[in-house]
Order: C-alpha cells, then structure tokens, then sequence
C-alpha cells in the first residue's frame, strides 16, 4: 500500500469545509515529498483548467504520482447527476464526467463517483433512479475502458446523501454493474457512520475495493480521534488489498498540521 494525500486544484474556491489541502501546489507537493506520501488525490472543479505542463513539472520534482481525480464539484456547482431523471442533465452529466476520465487517463489514475450519482427524489420510484444510475455507470465504465481508467464508486452516508449509503448497498451496485472498470472506494468516515463494524465490511469487500480514503471519525487527520487505523490498515492487509490509501480530512488546525500529523499516525503502519 501507498500513502496519498488530496490536494485542491487551484480554481477550487477556499473554504474551511473542503477536506484537501488547499495552498500553493509548490509548497503543498514539497511537503508531501518531506513527510513519504508518493501520490495526489486532486479535487477538480474543470478538468479543462488543468495545467498539464506545470502538475508533471510537479510530480517529476518531488517524486508524486497523480492517483485519483474527485469529480463532486459536478454536483456541487451544476446540482446535475448521473441518475437524473431529466434527460439532458444527465446527458451533460455524463459528458462533464468523460472530461474527468480522460484527463485522469493521461495518468493513469482513477476516477471517483460519490454525490455526483444524484439522489432519490420523492415522487420517483427508487428503482428507477436505480436504473437511471446503472445506465450511466455502465456507459462511463465502458468509456473508461478504453481509457485504460477505473472508476470507483463511494459509498456516502445518509447525512450528505440518500443513495447508497452503505458499504454492502455498494457491494450491491458494483455487482450490479459488473464490469471490470468499475469498482469501489472505501471511505472509513462514512464507513464509520453507516456500518455496523468496519473491519467486517473490508473483510466482506475483498475483491470489490480499489481505493480507500483514511481519516478520523471526526473528519480530522488519522490520530486526531478515536479510529484503530492500525486495526483498519490490519484488515486491508488481510484482504490484500495493495493501493492507494488516501487522506481526506478537513485541514484543521491547517495544512501544516494536517499533512503532518496524518503521515506520522499512518507512515509507521504501513
């Protein structure tokens, strides 16, 4: 397993709520080098304001890899979803999200879909947003085949999201879509909200997961609150799941501290 750290692309507004660090891409990739991570989680908000010339120049700099594009800024800015019952919201949707895919193709990362699957909405049978969804994960993972790019599904508790909330409801829609280029992200925060015992759920996971984000139960960098991450990071080993284990916390009480803290809760375990 490898260490990554998410970062904000700089057209993403400042805001204390957003859980990547968000400075200068130069300081924030020398840190990274400093404290052994060895890859970038971006936070995109236009795939078509991504510097090419300068993130290479980064990563050859200070030994990082790009490791995985997060596209909830589709939702956040557009409020359009891949399960919209609206058909040209979601055909736009879908043309947004095949920009993530193949700039994270020039890379070989991956791409992530949490709130940008839309929501259940009253009035409309659930099953038929269901079916909205798996119609256009499979059309994407089709896509991202070709681009040599896996997508991943994030479960996402019920207090940011009412569909699919659950480790096993992801399990569901992974099995559901079954293609190759679609698989899951496991994210212990929500984790710990919606499941009953996280290490039953990666144990139940194996096979199934292709990333996984780490933080405290508090939203805070691992070693902040009360998570096992030596227990958690147990059980991914028993299941041998060999990827990406990224940060995503708040940067509280700031960047420095964040970056930090986290590499020296996680470093030791790995």
């Amino acid at each position: 397993m490898k260490l990554a750290y998410q970062m904000a692309a700089p057209d993403l507004e400042r805001s204390f709520m957003v859980t990547a660090y968000q400075k200068d891409l130069e300081s924030g990739f020398a840190m990274l080098e400093e404290w052994g991570y060895q890859g970038v989680e971006f936070m995109v908000r236009n795939p078509k304001n991504w510097d090419h010339r300068e993130i290479e120049r980064l990563c050859r700099k200070y030994h990082q890899e790009v490791v995985m594009l997060a596209t909830g800024e589709i939702w956040a800015q557009e409020h359009i979803s891949l399960s919209s019952v609206e058909r040209q919201e979601r055909e736009r949707c879908i043309k947004c999200f095949r920009e993530f895919i193949d700039l994270a193709g020039a890379y070989g990362a991956q791409v992530n879909i949490g709130r940008v699957r839309g929501e259940f909405v009253p009035g409309i049978p659930r099953e038929y947003t269901m079916e909205l969804a798996l119609e256009a994960f499979r059309e994407l993972a089709e896509y991202a085949e070709k681009k040599q790019v896996t997508l991943i599904l994030e479960p996402v508790n019920f207090l940011q999201c009412n569909f699919i909330n659950t480790t096993e409801e992801g399990r569901q829609v992974v099995d559901r879509v079954s293609h190759p280029h679609f698989q899951m992200m496991l994210d212990v925060f929500h984790m710990n909200i919606e499941d009953k015992d996280i290490y039953e759920e990666i144990r139940r996971s194996q096979g199934y997961v292709s990333y996984v984000h780490l933080c405290d139960r508090n939203r805070r960098y691992p070693g902040n609150s009360s998570l096992d991450f030596e227990k958690i990071i147990r059980e991914l080993k028993a299941v041998s799941y060999d990827g990406w284990l990224s940060v995503e916390v708040l940067q509280d009480p700031d960047e420095e501290t964040a970056v930090r803290k986290s590499a020296e809760c996680l470093r030791p375990l790995l």
